[in-house]
């Protein structure tokens, strides 16, 4: 297929949709599918097999598909995981053995965690291009998640738990439609970069490294603070509102992130949302009350939000173009997968055996060493003549 030019003014919309899609599924998929799998009798620890598979699937998928993307069309296998997706959740409607779940649940998961990282590239490519705000068009996914997370819930209280399927399916058909839509960007398949190459300079390590350490600080934060507040006295609603204080803030400043990125710097806004998160699981680890938690929760607008678009622009700013699929994939993988990975499962026994303060302690001692790390890349950076 040969190379198919950039369109000269290309809609954000099929780019809006496609993130608002993709996280509504997540939106459903995290609070409301270990309740439909409890409804067919799975039990607690198949769930949380299940669970982490599909966590784990996140490690090898982005960068592979990635690495398929680069040496052919980007477009093409956003289209085709979308489709996967699609096919592979329909076969949950064939059976309901344990087995047939579980063969499913990784294939799904594969297909899933694959067009993301691509999209991200894409979007990324466009904003700057075009003079967008990347975070404009990401913004979406978390209303997408917000919207479907808490509107399914007084659906399935009234037509049961079976409705839970059915609207995934929906969902992912409507993010297929929206991935056919998404603008192609040049192929360059006749130019390879290997994954030694583009891990060659110290300082992309540095950086991928201190990625994986601030996405480990979350992982804690996203399986266990709801259990934590819950243990503390605090009711479902005042802990629904915490996680919608940190969503909003998220939100107001993707809106937002074009002028800071601008202001500040990709590199200066890397290390200094790393050592925001420090600050934020501190308070965590020492309190539990409730104005000090909310404030904190407001940190979540630079922990997640801030970081993770410097994150994608760093990657778009430092991979050769041909390999920016590749680039982005790994970015997923080390920190998403890898990171939120062994943190979720590390979290747990320290949890376990010592409490949640001592866990918060950990998160806050991880953002402060990854912090350490985005220092040692923006140094790194400075000798190479990458701008702060």
């Amino acid at each position: 297929m040969g190379a198919v030019p950039l369109l000269t003014t290309p809609s954000r919309w099929p780019l809006i949709g496609f993130y608002a899609t993709y996280f509504a599924v997540v939106g459903v998929w995290i609070p409301y599918w270990p309740l439909h799998l409890t409804s067919l009798g799975v039990t607690p620890q198949t769930i949380g097999l299940l669970t982490a598979l599909t966590q784990w699937m996140r490690i090898p998928a982005p960068p592979g598909w990635g690495y398929v993307a680069d040496r052919g069309s980007r477009y093409n296998v956003v289209v085709l995981t979308c489709t996967g997706s699609l096919v592979s959740f329909g076969l949950f409607f064939l059976d309901t053995r344990l087995d047939w779940i579980l063969g499913v649940t990784i294939l799904y998961s594969l297909f899933h965690a694959g067009p993301l990282a691509l999209t991200d590239a894409t979007a990324m490519e466009l904003s700057v291009k075009h003079h967008w705000d990347y975070g404009q068009l990401r913004l979406w996914g978390s209303w997408g998640f917000i919207l479907c997370s808490l509107g399914l819930g007084p659906i399935s209280d009234q037509l049961g738990l079976q409705t839970i399927p059915m609207v995934i399916l929906l969902l992912l058909l409507a993010n297929l439609l929206c991935a056919l839509r998404l603008p192609r960007t040049p192929n360059h398949a006749g130019q390879h970069t290997s994954i030694r190459t583009l891990f060659a300079r110290a300082d992309v390590k540095w950086f991928y490294f201190s990625a994986t350490l601030m996405q480990f600080s979350h992982g804690g934060y996203y399986g266990f603070m709801s259990l934590h507040l819950q243990q503390h006295g605090f009711s479902r609603t005042l802990i629904g509102l915490l996680w919608a204080v940190g969503v909003v803030a998220e939100v107001v400043l993707m809106s937002r992130s074009r002028t800071l990125l601008d202001r500040v710097g990709v590199t200066r806004l890397l290390t200094f949302s790393l050592l925001l998160a420090a600050v934020r699981w501190s308070v965590y680890a020492t309190t539990t009350e409730w104005i000090w938690l909310g404030a904190a929760q407001l940190l979540h607008a630079f922990t997640f939000g801030a970081f993770h678009v410097a994150s994608i622009r760093r990657v778009h700013d430092l991979a050769p173009i041909q390999a920016r699929g590749t680039a982005q994939g790994w970015l997923g993988a080390l920190s998403y997968g890898l990171g939120g990975g062994v943190s979720m499962a590390l979290s747990g026994l320290v949890l376990e055996r010592f409490g949640h303060e001592t866990m918060f302690a950990m998160l806050a001692l991880a953002a402060l060493f990854g912090t350490l790390a985005s220092w040692r890349a923006a140094t790194l950076f400075a000798r190479t003549g990458i701008a702060p």
